[in-house]
């Protein structure tokens, strides 16, 4: 079923001069698992390989290919930002959201304590681990509080739709946004 999914993607945008996505861990999948799902096949395996190297994570796009770390964005409040695990430990990407949050005017920006520590969505794992995952995202969430912020940001989907699950439970009034959402403002 991936490589059916994976054979898809790239026949929709193997044609594109470059791909970017808002989710480590869709660019995670393109990179790392697009190739692995083909190693007996070596047409596709070429396909996807081409494919991987042109996809990017947004923030990975802005800061290191475009070399743009100020869109010219505006947001006034105190934000914290979570590392989600794909972006962070496959990607290595941590320094460039953090420097296109450093330039939106009106942001005081509060690192808070364990942002690299993982939230306990991880797709399938909050399903099948639930009580683990419950108490991940419980942790997460303790330390956004801690922080002082009064909104969270993130640059995957599925993490902060859990955090904001959390959140909500608490009935906090802690906002959770995408890092495009800011971005945009």
């Amino acid at each position: 079923e991936a490589a059916a999914a994976a054979k898809r993607f790239i026949g929709i945008f193997e044609s594109a001069d470059v791909i970017v996505c808002p989710s480590g861990s869709c660019v995670t999948m393109v990179r790392h698992h697009y190739p692995q799902l083909f190693d007996n096949d070596d047409s596709w395996l070429t396909r996807a390989r081409k494919v991987a190297a042109k996809t990017y994570e947004l923030t990975e796009y802005l800061v290191d290919v475009l070399g743009v770390d100020d869109v010219g964005a505006r947001f006034n409040g105190r934000i914290t930002y979570h590392d989600s695990c794909h972006l962070l430990r496959n990607l290595r990407v941590k320094a460039q959201p953090r420097k296109l949050l450093a330039n939106i005017s009106g942001v005081e920006f509060i690192e808070m304590y364990d942002a690299d520590r993982c939230c306990g969505f991880g797709g399938s794992f909050s399903v099948k681990y639930a009580d683990i995952s419950a108490a991940m995202v419980a942790d997460k969430v303790n330390n956004i509080v801690a922080s002082g912020a009064d909104t969270v940001v993130g640059c995957d989907m599925g993490c902060l739709m859990n955090i904001q699950g959390m959140l909500s439970r608490r009935k906090s009034d802690i906002k959770i946004m995408h890092i495009a959402q800011i971005l945009a403002g």
